[in-house]
């Protein structure tokens, strides 16, 4: 790997990781202010979601596994149906 900046941007690792940190670390945002305004919410739910976050943010070559994108996928589902159910019968 070179070290000039031009090679470095041409990189085409370099720009699928970021291309992938640009599209998946948003979501995570997303999911985290969700379970953040979610009635009750579980510490633990939202230390993976953030940690998740901070790994990705910080080891740019480090994907998020099957698993845990799986896990996330239920959280989502999870807390936005405590949201919809709060709003629901707090109006």
């Amino acid at each position: 790997m070179s070290n000039r900046l031009i090679d470095i941007l041409d990189d085409e690792s370099v720009n699928e990781n970021l291309a992938y940190r640009k599209k998946v670390i948003p979501k995570l945002t997303e999911l985290s202010d969700l379970i953040r305004d979610s009635i009750p919410m579980k510490e633990e739910d939202l230390v993976f979601v953030v940690d998740l976050m901070l790994d990705l943010e910080h080891s740019p070559d480090h994907r998020a596994s099957k698993m845990e994108l799986k896990y996330c996928n239920e959280l989502w589902k999870k807390y936005k149906k405590c949201n919809e159910l709060w709003k629901k019968y707090t109006k």
